[in-house]
């Protein structure tokens, strides 16, 4: 206590500082005179002082007539002038407000302890018990909203939840549990649950106590899942439930059980009807199976009967037709054996005599034909030579594409290849017609040589203007083209990729078939690429490597920059006529395809364009004139 005490008075203010609550004496002016350690720190703030202040200070809502020398006294108050605990708002010297619980009790002056009642002496004094509540309410408030929690899940449940003690009655019932069985609540609580709900089974038998699922679980804290387990309704009908028994503990005591159960009456309804409605579908698609598949066996007969019979017109009319056209087709192959055989002997054989006797006369070596006459031989000599290669080139076709013949592959350099080409090509033009522009590095592939180069020769011919009987086509404005004619060759991978450009866009009917056979035979593709800009367009000829090693690194020949012809009109490139490789690439004059490879590659343009000396007159770029004749 705050006072100075004596040695006894010190047992006893320890003993009430010890106290787990705040004591408080007030005197009859309503003024706190002493107080325990707890009720210092409850209610003093630091600087301030709990002793001399007003009690109502401390407690506003206190009953002021419990304070001693008050005229009223109280009602609450037993004859020695204690009370009850009251709960009320405290408030600490500082004004901060906490919940507290009071309990007073009057002390009479010590002098008049037997003395009369009758009056107050003014040496009475008023002793609070204050217990702070601080804690105690959150605890309680926590508990209320867990109990109203709790209470709001048991009515929102759809299950029924009964609780029972460890004898088997009821404790616990949520509104569920009491509408599927016909129950009031009340009427449910405190009785045993076995002989109200499980008395009997299903077949009407009793059921004993000892033998239920809930005594089980009371007496060995087992858990049980019953499927289809009766209940019986306060009407005494039957309700199917999946029941499920649960024990209760506390700490490791066994305090109860818990049974919940879901009525199946509402899933056995709807399984009924879902029944009805299956039969009932099973029936009306069972008779709508049955008159389908006499429809369909009906429909079925009728259309074999019409599809037999438009089967065996078909096949009368088809094997006519197909007759109709073996006969044709045996009139076209002997058509064609009398035109090969036309062609390889009757004609051939005459064309290449022909050529011989003009040779002849054109080489002249009495010197007595005019120089006129002796250039217009020529001229006829070139032209039966070029007939004679077509020929011999459109049969050797034809035996490679009806099977008479195959390809005769060998490892060979594609420069070669090339090189023939162009041969072949100066042959099909005619001398003096055209220039070349060749880029052929050193590529080894296993090709047909002869076949290989004869395409060369052709597409040469096809996009430089010439048409199969040698005449040169014009341009749509009427105007004439550059005549040199782009070879480039490259390595792609596996394949050799090879570009034939022209002033003209090809396409004729004799060299272009030709090409293609022997691309395909190759295993190859021959792809056609417009330029932009410029009339001609270029031919991209994709044959594999086969067998062959592909690129030698060596320094490729200088087989490009042949002309068409050489100054004597024999037809043979002269050295007069070579076109070396351009020294810079120009990948604009190629396709992507090509131009990736990186391989130089002579332009298709003028020999100032293409970074070539210029050629001569006369050097295969034109027709001979008089000072170039013979003799």
């Amino acid at each position: 206590m705050s006072s100075r005490p004596s040695r006894g008075a010190a047992r006893l203010a320890a003993i009430l500082d010890a106290l787990p609550d705040g004591l408080v004496l007030v005197n009859c002016n309503g003024t706190v005179v002493n107080a325990n350690t707890i009720a210092l720190e409850l209610f003093e703030a630091p600087g301030t002082a709990l002793v001399g202040r007003g009690l109502l200070d401390l407690l506003p809502t206190f009953d002021s007539r419990l304070i001693p020398g008050s005229m009223r006294r109280p009602e609450a108050t037993d004859e020695r002038g204690r009370t009850k605990p009251t709960r009320m708002v405290a408030r600490r010297t500082d004004g901060n407000e906490f919940p507290v619980e009071v309990t007073s009790a009057g002390l009479e002056d010590g002098r008049d302890a037997y003395a009369s009642r009758q009056g107050y002496t003014g040496d009475e004094l008023l002793m609070l018990v204050v217990r702070d509540l601080s804690g105690t309410l959150d605890t309680e408030a926590e508990l209320a909203r867990s109990q109203r929690q709790t209470e709001m899940i048991l009515r929102a449940a759809a299950e029924g939840v009964v609780g029972t003690d460890t004898e088997g009655r009821v404790v616990l019932v949520n509104p569920a549990a009491a509408q599927i069985l016909g129950f009031r609540a009340s009427d449910l609580g405190g009785q045993e649950l076995h002989p109200l709900i499980l008395h009997s089974r299903e077949d009407g038998k009793p059921f004993p106590y000892a033998e239920s699922p809930l005594a089980d679980t009371l007496r060995s804290g087992r858990k049980h899942r019953v499927r289809g387990q009766v209940l019986w309704a306060k009407d005494g009908s039957r309700v199917p439930v999946d029941l499920t028994t649960a024990p209760v503990r506390d700490g490791d005591q066994l305090v109860g059980a818990v049974m919940t159960f879901t009525d199946r009456r509402p899933a056995e309804a709807l399984a009924e009807r879902h029944a009805a409605e299956l039969a009932g579908t099973t029936e009306r698609l069972t008779a709508e199976l049955t008159a389908t598949t006499e429809r369909f066996t009906t429909e079925l007969a009728e259309n074999e009967e019409r599809f037999t019979a438009e089967l065996a017109d078909k096949s009368e009319r088809y094997t006519t037709e197909i007759e109709r056209r073996d006969e044709r087709y045996e009139e076209l192959a002997a058509r064609h054996g009398q035109l090969t055989a036309v062609l390889d002997g009757s004609l051939r054989g005459p064309l290449l005599e022909l050529r011989r006797e003009l040779g002849t006369l054109a080489d002249d070596p009495a010197g007595q034909l005019w120089p006129e006459a002796n250039q217009i031989l020529h001229h006829l000599a070139a032209g039966y030579a070029r007939m004679t290669t077509l020929i011999d080139n459109v049969l050797g076709f034809q035996r490679l594409d009806t099977g008479g013949e195959r390809l005769d592959k060998t490892k060979v350099m594609l420069d070669a290849v090339v090189a023939a080409g162009v041969e072949g090509a100066i042959e099909l033009i005619g001398p003096g017609r055209v220039q070349f522009a060749v880029h052929a590095p050193a590529i080894e592939a296993e090709v047909d040589t002869v076949r290989l180069a004869t395409a060369l020769a052709h597409l040469a011919a096809d996009v430089a203007g010439v048409d199969s009987t040698g005449k040169t086509r014009l341009l749509p404005d009427g105007g004439y083209a550059d005549s040199t004619v782009v070879i480039a060759a490259a390595q792609r991978g596996d394949v050799v990729r090879i570009e034939v450009r022209g002033p003209f866009s090809g396409g004729d009917p004799v060299h272009e078939p030709i090409v293609r056979g022997i691309v395909t035979a190759h295993g190859g593709v021959l792809q056609t690429h417009e330029m932009p800009g410029m009339s001609g367009s270029a031919y991209v000829l994709e044959v594999p490597l086969g067998d062959g090693a592909g690129g030698i690194a060596q320094e490729p020949p200088a087989v490009g920059g042949a002309g068409s012809g050489a100054p004597d009109g024999t037809g043979a490139p002269g050295p007069s006529n070579a076109l070396p490789a351009a020294p810079e690439t120009m990948p604009e004059l190629l396709p992507e395809s090509l131009a990736e490879t990186g391989e130089p590659v002579e332009p298709a343009g003028s020999a100032d364009d293409a970074g070539l000396p210029a050629l001569p007159r006369g050097a295969g770029t034109a027709p001979l004139d008089a000072a170039d004749r013979p003799g």
